[in-house]
């Protein structure tokens, strides 16, 4: 691969130097454009550096020049796997495989030598981390609140086409998205040392706890499902239609990565609660104390996991509204409807303030979007890793899948769009990741495999609610053809192909 980079990549950081696309490559395109990194990687590292600094204080690690906790190379969204494993190394009980094994596919966390902290400095930092979640509930309830203000002014401005009204939407929008990456970045930090917690505690007080925990681990509701109910012209589920992080998704070359995803509530779920519920059965029994304790911890955890759903849905409705109001926007500036994809928002809020920059915007735009048309045809890794100073990739993919949401199933397998679900018998959902349309197809299925995914993965934690067996990280994905019939076990992670007999 290439060490020469293009001038839209963000410099590697000198110390933290391995990189992984798992987490993104989930629920983000391929590629994402100059304006939609703008919205969502420069928000996402603004909102850990906060994170960070009110757990543990003002870090060095933690500041500086270049992005520390993200990357975009190649018009690819990165996390930054070493920051990453620093950051577990801050809190007690954690360790760097915790991180690994909840959002990164279970790859292996890079070496950082002597990092981690004293004990007194990591024992200070879970209280604080703990406040933090418990004001998680409160700051949700108000942006859902900001978020529909949002979308309300946002309706009427795109309906007036006003210059005035939609800079006005930008405006208010910038504060919010910037809460919505905080709580986001507050539940999807929280959950792991949550999880390491409950493992710890389960192993002491529940028999087979290994086996038992995902059982207990079941949020009673995501917001998902109530958002298919709410369609229409800016309403708060019309971005399940859209490619999510891409705002650009209708100009080429984004329009090649973004995924489409059905806008349709779902009908007719089969009933795929048991006569008696694993996770209760578990619980009664075990004596009154750790019933308690184990029945609390499990409520705690699926609530973290609500929550992450929840933080994502309100940082996918705000740029949704970007998506809605950027083109209308470009339209009243001497600026190339082509062009706007290729400028930050920072670049695109002061286009209004001083429209004399419009020659030099549309200059940096051509600059850029010969950039990224060199850029998006590199073929990307799934893991980065600049320690010897250049670029070496290397694919990240587990050797076998991963049980992320219990139970066995034996089904006849269907790919999305799914038309060809069968009425006699259980169908599996088998998708390359949670991008692929599969969220609103879940209450439709006996269960799902992809190829990627992770112990609280968007994935894995809809399968749960649904209460359907997943399988996750399966690198056998492709050989799996729609017709074949499988069995899958959401706890061991195994998927086997039946024999067929002619």
């Amino acid at each position: 691969m290439t060490t020469r980079f293009p001038p839209i990549d963000t410099d590697p950081h000198p110390a933290f130097p391995v990189y992984s696309a798992g987490n993104f490559g989930e629920v983000a395109p391929q590629r994402i454009s100059p304006v939609s990194w703008s919205l969502v990687g420069t928000p996402m590292e603004r909102a850990t550096r906060r994170l960070a600094a009110r757990c543990f204080g003002e870090r060095p690690w933690a500041q500086g020049g270049h992005y520390v906790f993200l990357g975009y190379f190649a018009c690819k969204p990165y996390h930054n796997l070493s920051a990453y494993t620093r950051l577990a190394s801050r809190l007690p009980l954690v360790t760097p495989e915790d991180v690994t094994a909840a959002y990164f596919e279970g790859t292996s966390p890079p070496r950082l030598g002597r990092a981690r902290e004293g004990g007194l400095g990591r024992a200070a930092a879970l209280p604080r981390l703990i406040r933090e979640l418990t004001r998680l509930g409160p700051a949700l309830q108000r942006l859902e609140e900001e978020v529909a203000d949002l979308e309300l002014l946002a309706r009427g401005a795109v309906s007036l086409g006003g210059e005035a009204g939609l800079v006005e939407v930008l405006a208010r929008a910038a504060p919010v998205l910037d809460d919505a990456w905080d709580a986001h970045i507050v539940a999807t930090t929280g959950l792991v040392p949550l999880t390491a917690v409950q493992r710890r505690v389960n192993g002491l007080i529940v028999p087979h706890a290994e086996t038992v925990t995902p059982w207990l681990n079941r949020p009673a509701e995501l917001v998902w499902d109530r958002l298919h109910a709410f369609s229409g012209d800016l309403a708060p589920g019309e971005f399940l239609g859209t490619s999510f992080y891409e705002v650009a998704e209708d100009r080429a070359p984004w329009s090649r990565f973004g995924v489409r995803r059905r806008a349709e509530p779902v009908a007719g779920r089969p009933d795929a609660d048991p006569v008696v519920d694993p996770a209760e059965a578990a619980l009664g029994m075990l004596g009154p104390r750790r019933r308690r304790a184990a029945g609390a911890l499990a409520r705690v955890v699926a609530e973290m996991m609500a929550s992450r759903e929840h933080s994502k849905s309100l940082v996918m409705r705000v740029l949704h509204v970007h998506r809605r109001v950027l083109p209308e926007l470009a339209g009243h500036w001497p600026l190339d409807d082509a062009d706007w994809p290729y400028l930050t928002i920072e670049e695109l809020r002061r286009l209004h303030r001083a429209p004399g920059l419009a020659d030099r915007a549309a200059e940096r735009a051509a600059e850029r979007a010969a950039a990224c048309a060199e850029a998006v045809d590199a073929p990307m890794p799934e893991r980065l890793d600049f320690s010897a100073g250049g670029r070496r990739g290397r694919a990240a993919a587990p050797a076998a899948g991963s049980g992320v949401s219990p139970g066995r199933v034996t089904g006849v397998v269907v790919h999305p769009p799914a038309d060809d679900i069968p009425d006699d018998r259980p169908a599996i959902l088998v998708c390359e990741s949670a991008d692929a349309d599969a969220a609103p197809l879940l209450g439709l299925v006996g269960g799902v495999v992809t190829a990627r995914g992770s112990a609280l993965s968007h994935i894995a934690i809809l399968a749960r609610e649904h209460r359907i067996p997943a399988v996750v990280g399966h690198p056998g994905v492709s050989a799996l053809r729609p017709g074949d019939v499988i069995t899958i076990d959401g706890t061991t992670g195994e998927v086997h192909a039946e024999p067929t007999f002619t």
